[in-house]
Parts: structure tokens; C-alpha cells; sequence
């Protein structure tokens, strides 16, 4: 009786509180429930942001330039790439498109360094400049039926 007494004691402070920690104060405990929510200045869904997530990377100046010259030969940041398994093999498919092959560690790096490893790769290579509509699929070593994506003119596609 002592601790069903001591919960009710506990739980009428607690909800008298709770009032004053609102962002806005409201008439009484029970209609916090109901208009809680109402007036509210913001949205828990990702569907209505205000900035788009693409513009994030509008102001990237990185270039593959960039990248030779903090290296000094484009060579070995190739060399690089194949020892850290970012890239692991590269060959043409049975209808002459240029295939990427990629490890794990290519899975693991952020969108953004993932870009900016194709787009170094097409920059050596030209390939998508090479031809009209030059393209290459990018594999993972454990999937080798079906693509990651393509990399285009437009960039890396479906990742």
C-alpha cells in the first residue's frame, strides 16, 4: 500500500512538471495528449527538407588534377588503389564495355570519396569521353551478375 501510495504521489508531481518543460505551455495535463503535436514547429520526416541532399555537394571543386599533383604521377594512385583493395580489377565485358571490379573497402568509403575514385578512373582512362555514350559498370567482387552501377557522363549511377 506504502509503494502504490508513494507511485501516485510520484507520478502527480512528475505530471505536473512535465507542463513546464513543454515548448509551448498548455491549459492542463490531459490535453497534452491531444493537441500535443498540433503546433509544433517541425516535421520528423526526411521527404520535406528544405535543402536537397545533392546540393550538399554543389560547391565541390575537387578535381582529379587535384590528385596528381599532391601524388605526383597518376600511376600510383593506381597502384594505390589495387593495394587497397579499393579497386581490384578492371577488363572489358563480352560486349566490349569497360567493367570495374571493386572490393570492400570501396563499400566502406562515403559517397562522396566513392565518386571521386570513378570519376579519377574515367579521368585516366577517358572513357566516357572517349565515345558518345561512353560508360563503364562498376562490379563488386561478390556480385559479378549483376552491376553496383554504371559511371557516365552524369556521374556514378544506382548506387
Amino acid at each position: 500500500m506504502r509503494i502504490l501510495a508513494f507511485l501516485l504521489v510520484f507520478v502527480t508531481v512528475f505530471a505536473s512538471f512535465s507542463q513546464f518543460a513543454e515548448a509551448k505551455k498548455r491549459g492542463y495535463f490531459w490535453k497534452f495528449f491531444k493537441e500535443n503535436w498540433q503546433t509544433m514547429d517541425f516535421d520528423p520526416y526526411l521527404g520535406n527538407q528544405k535543402i536537397r541532399q545533392r546540393s550538399l555537394w554543389d560547391g565541390d571543386d575537387w578535381t582529379p588534377e587535384g590528385w596528381i599533383q599532391d601524388a605526383g604521377d597518376e600511376r600510383r594512385i593506381m597502384r594505390d588503389l589495387y593495394q587497397s583493395r579499393i579497386i581490384v580489377d578492371q577488363r572489358k565485358d563480352s560486349q566490349n564495355i569497360p567493367v570495374l571490379v571493386v572490393g570492400d573497402p570501396f563499400k566502406q568509403l562515403s559517397d562522396l570519396d566513392a565518386r571521386r575514385v570513378l570519376k579519377f578512373v574515367d579521368h585516366i582512362f577517358e572513357i566516357t569521353t572517349a565515345e558518345e555514350h561512353g560508360m563503364f559498370y562498376v562490379y563488386h567482387i561478390d556480385d559479378l551478375k549483376t552491376p553496383m552501377g554504371i559511371y557516365n557522363k552524369y556521374g556514378f549511377q544506382d548506387r
